[in-house]
């Protein structure tokens, strides 16, 4: 059994700013999609698949369900921007910021990012932040002094470059976006998103006729970029990414350009929900709620996202964090059983010398988390 559709929406104010979530069952796609609006506007989109054979009522849950987590992470990222309002850990608000950009939640992140530098935090990542921010709210003139401030602060940082690439696409200056592609990938030569720029810029070029000497053997050049795309995100491989490539065989550049656009903002509406941004919130301002089993769930969601990305060295550093995390509850445990068992018996010297001895070590983990979130 199944249904045609079904629907599920609810609205979140953010300090007198109003979005519009809905979650939908499409069956066409066998999927529960749920996007975020403002002002008529999709601002992010995410999709799960589900069981065809699910019945109508469990498929009326899954909706439901999938709308409830997108809407509860939204909440409490806006909760949590209350919570922060006073205070002047920059770092915090570098987070939160990158945090909701993430979830597309444009203004609120350029206040988090704006409040961590008048904290005194200059960060490159956070003139990322800002500058993607006015990016999307068509702020370009804006946007290129902040990526480019970011540039002036770490001038090795590939996503900048990308991002001012970016910029310069949307002013149709071709020349100038390669090069900052082109510097992208000499920073990281497997960065897949400087790859996709780099060929919808030189699309553009052929179209627009600007520059002569970035069409010369332009045909196996972008077989290269197009095939490499595919290497590096197999998930690229459907019919309107196979179009491309035979567009791109028969010089067809016009519809080049048109699919890998397409292809791209497809990809930049998804919202992506960052696992070390979310450890890092819980760990700031949830720590002394957790337990052994909440750590262990976060464990195992990172082993699988490394399982998926063996080479990603950020992953490796928040399962530290997390282990670190984990001894901190441990020490607390065993700090409290020899606290009973002195309790139990008071002349036992033993257990005072293990007390004390771990109290010592609850403290200086107490000092390492805070270190490691800094």
């Amino acid at each position: 059994m199944s249904i045609d559709a079904y629907d599920h929406r609810s609205e979140i104010d953010s300090s007198g700013t109003r979005y519009y979530v809905q979650s939908s069952l499409v069956p066409s796609q066998r999927s529960v999609v749920t996007s975020l609006f403002h002002e008529g506007t999709l601002l992010a989109r995410q999709s799960e698949r589900y069981d065809s054979t699910l019945a109508p009522e469990a498929l009326r849950t899954l909706v439901r369900r999938a709308h409830d987590v997108y809407r509860l992470r939204l909440e409490s990222l806006v909760d949590l921007r209350e919570r922060l309002k006073k205070d002047v850990d920059g770092r915090a608000h570098l987070k939160l910021g990158e945090a909701l950009y993430r979830q597309k939640l444009f203004r609120e992140a350029m206040a988090e990012v704006i409040r961590s530098i008048k904290l005194g935090l200059e960060d490159a990542s956070g003139y990322a932040i800002l500058g993607n921010c006015l990016l999307a709210l068509g702020d370009l003139d804006k946007a290129m002094r902040s990526f480019q401030k970011g540039i002036d602060l770490a001038p090795g940082y590939a996503d900048l470059h990308n991002d001012l690439g970016r910029a310069y696409l949307r002013l149709e200056k071709c020349k100038d976006a390669v090069v900052e592609f082109d510097r992208a990938l000499e920073l990281n030569r497997y960065y897949q998103t400087a790859l996709l720029n780099l060929a919808i810029a030189l699309s553009l070029n052929v179209m627009l006729k600007q520059d002569y000497e970035l069409s010369r053997d332009l045909r196996g050049r972008m077989k290269r970029l197009l095939d490499l795309n595919l290497q590096l995100k197999p998930q690229l491989d459907t019919e309107e990414f196979r179009e491309a490539l035979r567009a791109a065989e028969s010089d067809r550049y016009d519809a080049v350009y048109e699919k890998l656009v397409r292809i791209r903002d497809e990809m930049e509406t998804a919202a992506t929900p960052d696992l070390s941004l979310e450890i890092y919130l819980i760990l700031k301002f949830r720590a002394d709620e957790l337990t052994e089993t909440d750590i262990d769930v976060l464990i195992d969601r990172l082993r699988s996202a490394l399982d998926a990305n063996p080479g990603y060295a950020d992953i490796q550093n928040d399962l530290g964090v997390l282990y670190a995390a984990k001894c901190k509850i441990m020490i607390d445990k065993a700090h409290e059983a020899f606290g009973q068992a002195l309790k139990r018996n008071p002349a036992f010297k033993k257990a005072e010398k293990n007390l004390k001895l771990a109290g010592n070590d609850r403290q200086g983990i107490h000092f390492l988390l805070k270190a490691l979130l800094d």
